[in-house]
């Protein structure tokens, strides 16, 4: 079955590393088995036609139709792990795939993504009500609210914050957090570093831009909004010395973006912008929220073709209608 818009975009986080142990469901559940990834390569290569990223920017900068069973790899975050155990089995499948990068990766020492780290040191202990922010200390925390939603609610208050401030106070939560943690697989948490991000862009691949640090942009205020999604496109464009032409939306849900973000980036020069939902108001025809069929650990092979092919949506609506 044809995908309903014609063509679709695929989008994955990573694979989980053989050496990160004890998977948190939660937190890992964005990344994917190697194997499992290298099937639905295959599946894809077998009924689909996977495109060139670079063909996909031609063809919508030139309002040009896709042809039809059309699909474009795409991959958010830009951990280590897509360098050290994602690109070599893209390479072997002889698959592409446009990578959306954080300005964190334009430096030599990125560190994490902040509300990963954040979420590992709340899980070890509660923040004391001094590094508590503000808002969310004033909050009231129900009993039957779980742990999840705490954090959230902390990483939805901290995207206030402009980035250094956040970056300031993520240093006295890390500085305050128990000295025996370890992060123990540095591909599983550690982003890209300037030199490796170079290497990715040289493999063959495509390079997007994911804002300079991954907040929750609808958090954000104009200004702070306006920086991380323009600044990364000037920063990546400086470290992989080529055009960056498209943007993904941290999160990527109609809860963590809006009108306003759509706007700005059109505003900031890229030719499209991606969700990581499968439905937004107008996605078929706004080129800046493009949707996205997300791809967890726990997608099935079935899962994955009935969300190519538009059954799940179409499931979806029946059952909703």
């Amino acid at each position: 079955m044809t995908p309903p818009s014609g063509y679709a975009v695929v989008n994955y986080h990573g694979i989980l590393p053989s050496d990160h142990k004890n998977p948190d469901l939660f937190l890992d559940g964005n990344l994917l088995r190697a194997e499992t990834f290298r099937k639905q390569l295959r599946f894809l290569k077998s009924h689909y036609r996977i495109i060139h990223p670079e063909d996909f920017r031609a063809a919508i900068e030139q309002t040009k139709p896709l042809p039809a069973r059309t699909v474009l790899l795409t991959c958010d975050d830009g951990l280590l792990n897509t360098l050290t155990d994602m690109l070599p089995v893209l390479h072997s499948e002889g698959v592409p795939c446009l990578f959306f990068i954080t300005g964190a990766s334009c430096t030599d020492n990125p560190g994490m993504l902040w509300y990963e780290e954040l979420y590992r040191i709340m899980r070890i202990k509660p923040l004391r009500a001094e590094l508590q922010l503000p808002e969310a200390k004033r909050a009231a925390h129900p009993a039957s609210e779980n742990f999840q939603s705490r954090w959230w609610k902390t990483v939805e208050k901290a995207s206030q914050l402009d980035g250094k401030s956040r970056e300031q106070w993520m240093a006295l939560v890390r500085g305050d957090s128990n000295p025996a943690q370890q992060f123990t697989s540095e591909k599983r948490w550690r982003l890209l570093n300037l030199t490796e991000l170079r290497q990715l862009a040289n493999s063959g691949m495509s390079i997007g831009a994911h804002t300079l640090s991954h907040p929750v942009l609808s958090q954000c205020s104009q200004e702070e909004a306006r920086r991380e999604i323009g600044a990364s496109k000037s920063q990546l464009e400086h470290a992989v010395g080529r055009p960056v032409w498209a943007f993904a939306y941290p999160f990527g849900n109609p809860a963590t973006i809006g009108d306003r973000e759509l706007r700005l980036a059109r505003d900031a020069g890229f030719s499209c912008a991606f969700l990581n939902v499968e439905h937004w108001n107008d996605a078929l025809t706004n080129l800046f929220a493009l949707p996205r069929i997300h791809v967890s650990l726990r997608t099935t092979l079935p899962e994955f073709a009935a969300h190519l092919s538009g059954l799940h949506t179409r499931l979806q609506r029946a059952v909703s209608g």
